[in-house]
């Protein structure tokens, strides 16, 4: 039938009219309805654009029935599709074809002892997405907390890995649950399936696909632009072994943080440490692999707990206290 929500009640008119009146002219058609040559010709234009209205040997109009204008638009729009679709095979095939290459180059680029350096964020997140799509069974990731773009696989590619049914494992460091990209990050994976943890102290950030390739930041922090890809089989082992034995030892994501009054956590004891030796905040980010600013805030809340007025006198306070032990 005729969709009169996309034609004005002007064409609708003519349509009707041209149905009843197939031999009408142009002139006869304006006098009849009252509208001028342009109306007219506006209404046989859109009508035509829908197949509508077909020319008629004296250079008028047919009247088209909707049903044969219907035919006529989804031949043309099935033509069109197969088009696409003939095009969209050609590229698909033409890329397949170069997988060996790249799987071959990629091999090369690794080099003999199972190491690739990845420079730049962008190649590193290139490097990321294609470890994250060909993945089949699992994703580990340790995440010592204090940068706004941890390294993780993107929630988009985190959801799609899922639903493929890959486990994914994520131990984050719990100065985390309270870092708002990381709270929101955890959720949204933990929801759709994946496993969360945390623990106050983790010694390295690593993600690691299918026991078989790992990836580790060589720059301080969570966010390392420069990276290195490991696929060497004794290396992994290590990282795996490393992993598992804090995924055992952590605890549920957001579990309540340490009493203020209590003693420190083990990061904070950590800090503490290197604060009594004398290391500034930078130092200490880059011993402990977080960044320069969750190092400040947690010194600046050891030192409010400490009630200390500098940092020499928060150390006196927390060796005291065997806060150092």
């Amino acid at each position: 039938m005729l969709d009169f929500a996309n034609l004005d009640e002007t064409t609708v008119t003519v349509y009707r009219t041209r149905v009843a009146h197939p031999a009408a002219t142009a002139a006869e058609l304006t006098a009849l309805l009252g509208l001028t040559p342009a109306e007219l010709d506006h209404a046989d234009r859109a009508l035509t654009s829908l197949r509508l209205l077909s020319p008629a040997p004296n250079d008028g109009w047919v009247a088209v029935s909707p049903e044969t204008a219907s035919d006529l638009l989804l031949a043309e729009a099935e033509q069109e599709l197969l088009a696409q679709r003939a095009a969209v095979a050609g590229t698909r095939a033409t890329l397949t074809a170069l997988t060996a290459e790249y799987l071959d180059a990629r091999s090369r680029r690794a080099g003999s002892g199972g190491l690739e350096r990845v420079e730049g964020e962008a190649r590193l997140r290139a490097v990321l997405d294609e470890l994250g799509r060909s993945c089949r069974s699992s994703v580990d990731a340790m995440v010592p907390v204090g940068s706004d773009r941890p390294l993780l696989p993107e929630i988009p590619l985190g959801l799609a890995l899922l639903e493929r049914g890959v486990v994914i494992r994520t131990l984050f460091q719990q100065v985390g649950s309270g870092h708002r990209a990381t709270v929101s990050y955890a959720r949204t994976i933990s929801t759709a399936g994946a496993q969360v943890k945390s623990m106050s102290l983790l010694p390295a950030c690593l993600l690691v696909y299918d026991g078989k390739t790992a990836v580790l930041p060589l720059e301080p922090g969570p966010a390392g632009a420069d990276a290195v890809v490991i696929s060497d089989q004794a290396v992994l082992q290590v990282l795996v072994t490393l992993f598992e034995r804090h995924w055992e030892q952590a605890g549920d994501f957001g579990a309540a943080e340490p009493d203020p009054v209590a003693g420190p956590s083990d990061l904070e004891r950590a800090v503490l440490r290197l604060m009594a030796a004398g290391k500034k905040d930078e130092v200490i980010a880059r011993q402990l692999g977080i960044s320069a600013r969750s190092i400040s805030r947690i010194v600046a809340s050891l030192m409010e707990r400490l009630q200390a007025a500098g940092r020499f006198q928060a150390g006196v306070r927390a060796a005291s206290l065997g806060w150092l032990a």
